[in-house]
């Protein structure tokens, strides 16, 4: 006879055990794994949102225009911020409108869903931030862009915790205009009076016209206003053509030598883009980079007899450039051929901030004297009055002050001691 096997009742007991254990340890580490796969994804799904939520507030915050009355530019910048949501966009004066590239989220399976109620404005970085119909178009000066995207399902970390089945995200970015380290914007130059300083405007008055010197000799050495080129001898046409149509700036200080450059006739087309005036033609270089003004309205003694204060001042039955600017009106007559002329409606859609800009100030008699080139001595705030168009164009501009003076035009958001194009910039 075989004895019989006694079993402990505790043994009997801890049968299983192992298996349970096996499991238990199993759901702890498949959960830190969902953990770790979840979080990595929901990492990429916030960038990708940064990302989108950064696109939008640059680009809204290029249409911001604090201080210069233009009931428009919060339209505007909504449409701007939106673009990567729609993907509608005109990039160019003289062609439709093309496909921008629709910012993805969720490994770039989603479109990113920006509507008007996201993108809200302040005039200071602080805030309150509010949408559109509460913010004010001429004091608002920063930009939020801010969406929260729910229900986003979570996959692996269900095992620690069945009740999250989904999640949100969200992103935010803060942009704002700029100077840029640019100081200046066109090739002309605006020509001080002999023996005068920064202190007294280099003898120059608030709304007077800068023009060109008639008659033969040195093109500025009687004159107010000069076309130069900012890095002689190298410069020239090229150089002007790429100021003019191009992004318009330059890397010039106070204390650089700048040269005549006296190639007005290859200025005229690049000149009058701004005025939204272009020659046709698919290998004219204007159609491919040269946004116009958000106005196109000229200003010559014939519509103007007083000469000055064309910018803000009065003048019967003539919109001056602020009303203008506000109306994004068109140039008000037929240009000559071979010029087409935007319409209003492609004014206040394809517009920039293009005819006020900042112009160096430099004693001009050094080149009628036949000495060396001059330098900068300061910057100056210019308004570009009128096209150039007829058999003899003759451009002028508008001194608007200083740029650095508190309140100037030219200045970023008013601040003195600022100058130069404005950019949009990302703070926060």
């Amino acid at each position: 006879m075989h004895a019989r096997r006694f079993r402990h009742p505790a043994a009997a007991r801890q049968r299983g055990a192992v298996a349970i254990m096996l499991g238990l340890t199993l759901a702890v580490l498949i959960g830190f794994a969902g953990l770790a796969l979840d979080l990595g994804r929901f990492f990429i799904i916030k960038t990708e949102l940064q990302n989108a939520m950064d696109a939008c507030a640059l680009a809204a915050s290029t249409q911001l225009r604090p201080g210069q009355s233009d009931p428009n530019a919060l339209d505007r910048a909504i449409a701007y911020g939106r673009v990567f949501t729609t993907g509608g966009v005109s990039v160019n004066p003289l062609e439709g409108n093309i496909d921008a590239i629709r910012n993805r989220v969720n490994f770039q399976t989603d479109t990113v869903n920006v509507q008007a109620e996201n993108i809200t404005f302040s005039e200071d970085l602080a805030g309150p931030y509010v949408v559109q119909a509460s913010a004010d178009p001429n004091t608002a000066a920063f930009v939020q862009c801010s969406l929260p995207l729910a229900d986003i399902p979570v996959f692996f970390m269900r095992v620690l915790n069945p009740l999250l089945t989904t999640q949100t995200v969200s992103a935010r970015a803060v942009a704002t205009l700029a100077s840029s380290a640019s100081a200046c914007a066109i090739p002309v130059a605006a020509c001080k009076a002999p023996g005068s300083t920064a202190a007294s405007n280099f003898g120059l008055s608030v709304g007077q016209w800068l023009v060109p010197p008639a008659g033969p000799g040195s093109p500025y050495g009687t004159g107010n206003f000069g076309w130069i080129d900012f890095t002689p001898p190298a410069g020239g046409a090229s150089e002007l053509a790429s100021l003019l149509s191009g992004t318009g700036q330059c890397n010039a200080s106070v204390g650089d030598e700048v040269g005549e450059s006296g190639m007005v006739a290859s200025a005229e087309s690049h000149w009058n883009s701004r005025f939204g005036l272009y020659r046709p033609g698919a290998g004219n270089p204007q159609q491919a980079s040269s946004p116009p003004d958000f106005t196109g309205y000229g200003y010559t003694l014939s519509n103007w007899p007083a000469g000055a204060n064309a910018y803000a001042g009065v003048q019967a039955g003539v919109p001056n450039y602020r009303t203008a600017l506000a109306g994004t009106m068109p140039y008000q007559e037929s240009p000559p051929n071979p010029y087409t002329r935007l319409t209003q409606a492609q004014h206040t859609s394809q517009g920039r901030h293009r005819r006020v800009q900042v112009a160096p100030v430099v004693d001009c008699t050094a080149w009628a004297s036949g000495g060396t080139n001059p330098e900068i001595e300061g910057w100056a705030c210019v308004l570009m009055l009128n096209p150039m168009l007829g058999s003899s164009p003759v451009p002028a501009m508008e001194f608007l002050g200083l740029s650095t003076t508190a309140g100037s035009p030219c200045a970023t958001n008013g601040e003195p001691g600022t100058f130069g194009p404005l950019v949009p910039q990302l703070v926060q």
